[in-house]
C-alpha cells in the first residue's frame, strides 16, 4: 500500500490540512506542539477500523470531524468501514506499522487472534502447507486390502521368471571369474617377465658399467705406480753398508752440532752473567768512593783506620753509660725538657681548640634543628588553614571572595616555610658532616713524647723530676765529662773519615755506617773473585768448542766424500728406510691390481660368471613355461564362457518390476497398519509449520537490533512473542534494566521484525518522533536501515530531530510544520 495523500477536514489542531506523500521515506519535521503525533494518530485512525479512541481529537470550535486518505489500494475515509476498501484492525496496525511516541515495551503484542489468521494463510500459500493438508484430507478415504492381494500374485510370478535367469548367470559368473583369475595370473607373470628382463638388462648394464670403471681404475692405478716407482729406481743401485755408514755420519754429525749450539748457549748465558757482575762491581766502587778496582787497596786501609776509630768510640761510649740509659738521650739533647714543654703545650691547645669546635657545631645543629622543626610544623598548621579556607570558599559561594584571599596567603606562607625547612635541613646536614669530620681530627702525639714513652715517661712532671736527676749525676761526675769530651772528639774524626766515603749523618749511625761500609768491601771482594771464576770457566768454553768445531768439519768432509762419491744426496740417505719401505709397498700394490685386472677382464668377456645374472636367467625361464601353460586354459574357458547366452536387460526389467511390487506391498502393508499414526505426526508437521514462524520471528528480530545497535544483547524471545532479557541465567523484564533510548531501539526492532515475519501484504511505516533519544552512533545506524527500507516499503517519519534531517538532506519528500 503506498499512501498519496491525507486530506485532514478537522482533527485535533488540523483544520481543512492537506498533505502529500510520496513513495520511499518522507519526512514530516517540526518542533513541539506541532501536530506531528496528530498527524500520525489520523493516519492510524483513518486505515483501522472506528474506534472510540478517536473521538478525543474532534477539534474544539468546529463542526467538522474526518477527512480521507487516497492510497494505491483506494480512498480511505475516516470514521466508515465499507467493503469497497477493507480497513484494518488498529492493534494489527498498531503491531506492524505504527512506532509511536508514548508505545511502552511491555505493550507491545501482537493480537493472538489475527497471529493465527495470519499464519494460516500463510499455511494456504506454501506447497509444504497444501500438501500437508491434502494428505491429512485424503489419508483417511484409502481402502488398499485389494491392491495387497493383486501385488502379492505378480511378485510370485517375476520370482519364478528371475530364478531361471539366475541358473544361468550363476554358472556364467563361475566360469566368468575363473577368466579373470587365469588373465590376473597371467598379468602378474607378465608383469613379474618384465620386471626380471628389466632387471636384467639393468644387471648386465651396471655390471658393464661397474667392471668398465675398475679396469680403468685399476690400469690408471697401476699406471700410477709405475710412475711412483720411478721415483725409488736410486734404491736398487745402493749398497745397504754404504747407506749404514752414511746414516752413522749424519747421526754423528747431529749430535756434534748439538753439542756446539749448546756451547755457543752457554758463552751467550756467561757473558751476561759477567757484564752484570761487572756492573755489581762498578755499583759497589762508587758507593766506597774508588774509581776502579786498582783504589781497592787504599780503600782497605782508610777502612781499617776507620774500624780502629770506632772500636775507640764504642769503648769510650760503653765507658760514658751510666745506670739509668735515659742520661745519654739527656747528652745527645741537652734542651730536650724546653722541647717537651713546648710541644705539650702545643697538644693540649690543639684538643682544646677541637673540643671547642665540636661543642660550638652541636649548638649551631640544634638551633637549626629547632628552627627547622617550627618552620615544619607552622608550614602544617599554615597549609591546613588555606585548604579549609578553600574548602569553604568553593562551599559558601556568598563569601567565597573573602576566603580565597587568606587562603592564597597561608598556601604561600605554607610554601615558604616549607621552602626554610628543607634549607634548614639541609644545612644541619651539613653541619652534622663537619661535626664528624672534626671528630675524626685526632692531633698526633709529639715526636719528643713517642721517644719518652719508650723510657716510661709519660708527662711533664716525670721528665722534669728525671731531668733534675740528671744534672745532680753530671755534676758529681767530671771525669765523665773529660770521657765525653774525647768521646765526641772521636766522634767527628769518624764523621769526618765518613765523609770521604761519601756518608753523611749523626753520632749514632757511625758504628751501623762502618759496618756498611765493610760488608760492601767484602762484597766487591767477592764478586772480584766470581768475575775471575767466570772469566776462566768462558775461556775453558771456548777451548771446546774449538775442538768441537774442528770434528764436526772432519767428519762433515768423510760424509761429503761418501755421499759424492755413490752420487745420493744426505736428505736421501737420512730418507732411505722410509723411502725403502714404501718401494716395497708400492711393487706388492702393483701385483696385487694386476691380479684385479686380469679377474676384471674375464668377468666381462663371461657375464654368467656373476651370480645374480645366472640367477635371474633360470628364474624367467620357469615364469615363461608358466604363462604358456595358463594361456592354453585361458583359451579353454572362454570357449565355455561364451556358449552360454543370458538376456540381461529381461532380468534387469524383471528385478526392477519384482522390486517395485514388493515396495508397493511393504508400502501398503506398513499404511494399513501406520494410518492412524501418519494421521497423526501429519497433523503434529503442520502445527511445527506453523510454529516455525516463532524462530524465524526471534532471529529476524535478533540481527535487526545487532545491526542497528552495533552490539550483541542477550535477548530471549518467548511464544507470546514478547522479548526477555537474559541477566545471570535469569529472564528479566527489560524495563528493568535497559535504557530509554535502548527501549525505543528495542520497540522499533520487535515492530519491523513483526512485520516481515507475518505479514504478506504491504503496509507503510509511520513512525511518531520515537528515534530522538537515540544518541549519534545509533541514529545514524537506523537512518541507514530505514534509507534501506524505503527502497521496499513507504515510509513516513515524524521528527523535531535536526540530525535526522542532516543525515537526510538529499532527501526531497520532507513537510515542514509550524508550531
Amino acid at each position: 500500500m503506498l499512501i498519496k495523500k491525507a486530506q485532514i477536514d478537522g482533527f485535533g489542531k488540523f483544520v481543512n490540512a492537506s498533505f502529500k506523500f510520496g513513495p520511499g521515506l518522507n519526512i514530516v519535521f517540526g518542533p513541539n506542539e506541532s501536530g506531528k503525533t496528530t498527524l500520525a494518530r489520523f493516519l492510524l485512525y483513518t486505515l483501522g477500523k472506528p474506534s472510540n479512541e478517536a473521538l478525543k481529537y474532534r477539534p474544539w470550535g468546529h463542526n467538522v470531524f474526518g477527512g480521507y486518505l487516497e492510497t494505491s489500494d483506494g480512498k480511505y475515509v475516516f470514521g466508515e468501514d465499507t467493503a469497497e476498501v477493507p480497513k484494518f484492525d488498529i492493534s494489527l496496525l498498531e503491531s506492524l506499522a505504527f512506532i509511536m511516541e508514548d508505545d511502552e515495551l511491555e505493550a507491545v503484542r501482537v493480537d493472538r487472534g489475527i497471529l493465527e489468521s495470519t499464519l494460516k494463510k500463510k499455511t494456504e500459500k506454501t506447497s509444504e502447507g497444501r500438501i500437508l493438508r491434502e494428505a491429512i484430507k485424503r489419508i483417511q478415504t484409502l481402502d488398499m486390502n485389494r491392491c495387497l492381494v493383486a501385488i502379492s500374485e505378480e511378485i510370485r510370478k517375476t520370482e519364478g521368471m528371475i530364478s531361471e535367469l539366475e541358473e544361468k548367470i550363476n554358472k556364467k559368473n563361475t566360469l566368468f571369474v575363473k577368466i579373470k583369475n587365469i588373465e590376473k595370473r597371467i598379468k602378474d607373470l607378465q608383469e613379474q617377465i618384465n620386471t626380471l628382463e628389466n632387471n636384467l638388462e639393468e644387471l648386465r648394464t651396471v655390471k658393464k658399467s661397474e667392471l668398465e670403471t675398475k679396469i680403468a681404475q685399476l690400469r690408471r692405478n697401476i699406471e700410477a705406480i709405475e710412475t711412483e716407482l720411478t721415483k725409488y729406481i736410486w734404491i736398487d743401485s745402493l749398497d745397504t753398508t754404504v747407506v749404514d755408514e752414511a746414516q752413522n755420519l749424519i747421526y754423528k754429525l747431529n749430535s756434534i752440532k748439538a753439542r756446539l749450539e749448546a756451547l755457543e748457549t752457554e758463552q751467550e748465558k756467561l757473558k751476561e752473567v759477567l757484564q752484570k757482575k761487572e756492573r755489581d762491581i762498578e755499583e759497589k766502587l762508587r758507593q766506597l768512593g774508588a774509581s776502579s778496582v786498582d783504589d781497592l787497596e787504599n780503600v782497605g786501609l782508610r777502612l781499617k783506620h776507620l774500624s780502629l776509630l770506632t772500636k775507640m768510640y764504642s769503648e769510650r761510649v760503653g765507658n760514658v753509660v751510666d745506670e739509668d740509659p735515659l742520661w745519654r738521650l739527656f747528652l745527645e739533647n741537652e734542651n730536650i725538657l724546653e722541647q717537651a714543654e713546648e710541644e705539650e703545650q702545643r697538644y693540649k691547645e690543639t684538643i682544646n681548640e677541637i673540643e671547642s669546635t665540636k661543642l660550638s657545631l652541636q649548638n649551631e645543629i640544634e638551633r637549626n634543628e629547632q628552627i627547622a622543626k617550627y618552620s615544619k610544623d607552622l608550614s602544617i598548621v599554615s597549609a591546613s588553614a588555606g585548604i579549609v579556607l578553600f574548602v569553604l570558599g568553593l562551599l559558601f559561594k556568598g563569601i567565597s571572595l573573602f576566603m580565597y584571599t587568606p587562603a592564597v596567603v597561608f598556601l604561600a606562607l605554607a610554601v615558604f616555610l616549607m621552602f626554610n625547612w628543607k634549607k634548614k635541613m639541609a644545612f644541619v646536614e651539613v653541619l652534622q658532616e663537619r661535626l664528624v669530620e672534626v671528630a675524626m681530627k685526632q692531633p698526633q702525639q709529639p715526636s719528643v713524647w713517642k721517644v719518652l714513652a719508650n723510657y716510661g715517661i709519660t708527662n711533664v712532671k716525670q721528665l722534669r723530676k728525671k731531668y733534675t736527676e740528671f744534672l745532680e749525676w753530671k755534676a758529681q761526675n767530671v771525669e765523665r765529662q773529660r770521657l765525653l769530651n774525647e768521646l765526641k772528639d772521636i766522634e767527628q774524626e769518624v764523621i769526618k773519615e765518613l765523609s770521604k766515603f761519601g756518608v753523611t749523618g749523626a753520632a749514632q749511625m757511625i758504628v751501623s755506617a762502618v759496618e756498611n761500609l765493610q760488608t760492601t768491601f767484602g762484597e766487591v771482594q767477592e764478586l772480584l773473585y766470581e768475575k775471575e771464576s767466570l772469566e776462566r770457566r768462558l775461556s775453558q768454553l771456548r777451548g771446546e768448542y774449538l775442538s768441537v768445531q774442528r770434528e764436526y768439519k772432519t767428519i762433515a768432509e768423510n760424509l761429503d766424500e761418501i755421499l759424492s762419491r755413490f752420487g745420493i744426496t744426505k736428505e736421501q740417505v737420512e730418507t732411505f728406510k722410509s723411502h725403502f719401505e714404501q718401494y716395497q709397498e708400492l711393487k706388492n700394490a702393483k701385483k696385487t691390481l694386476s691380479i684385479e685386472l686380469q679377474k676384471a677382464v674375464e668377468e666381462r668377456e663371461n657375464e654368467d660368471l656373476d651370480t645374480s645374472i645366472s640367477q635371474t636367467k633360470a628364474i624367467l625361464r620357469e615364469l615363461y613355461s608358466s604363462k604358456d601353460s595358463l594361456l592354453t586354459e585361458l583359451k579353454e574357458m572362454k570357449n565355455l564362457y561364451e556358449n552360454i547366452d543370458v538376456d540381461f536387460k529381461q532380468l534387469q526389467a524383471l528385478v526392477e518390476k519384482l522390486d517395485e511390487f514388493k515396495l508397493k506391498a511393504k508400502i501398503i502393508s506398513n499404511l494399513i497398519n501406520e494410518i492412524p499414526e501418519i494421521n497423526r505426526f501429519l497433523n503434529e508437521r503442520l502445527a511445527n509449520f506453523i510454529e516455525s514462524y516463532h524462530k524465524i520471528f526471534s532471529d529476524e528480530f535478533a540481527g535487526l537490533f545487532t545491526k542497528v545497535s552495533g552490539a550483541e544483547k542477550n535477548f530471549v524471545v518467548l511464544p507470546d512473542l514478547s522479548v526477555r532479557l537474559v541477566v545471570e541465567g535469569d529472564m528479566k523484564a527489560p524495563d528493568e534494566f535497559l535504557s530509554g533510548s535502548t527501549k525505543d531501539l528495542l520497540i522499533f526492532c520487535i515492530k519491523n521484525a513483526l512485520y516481515k515475519t507475518f505479514y504478506d501484504g504491504s503496509l507503510p511505516l509511520v513512525i511518531d518522533n520515537t528515534l530522538i533519544r537515540l544518541d549519534d552512533d545509533r541514529l545514524k545506524r537506523v537512518c541507514e536501515y530505514l534509507n534501506e527500507e524505503s527502497e521496499l516499503r513507504q515510509i513516513i517519519l515524524m521528527t523535531n530531530d535536526r540530525r535526522i534531517l542532516e543525515f537526510f538532506r538529499d532527501k526531497k519528500n520532507v513537510i515542514l510544520l509550524e508550531g
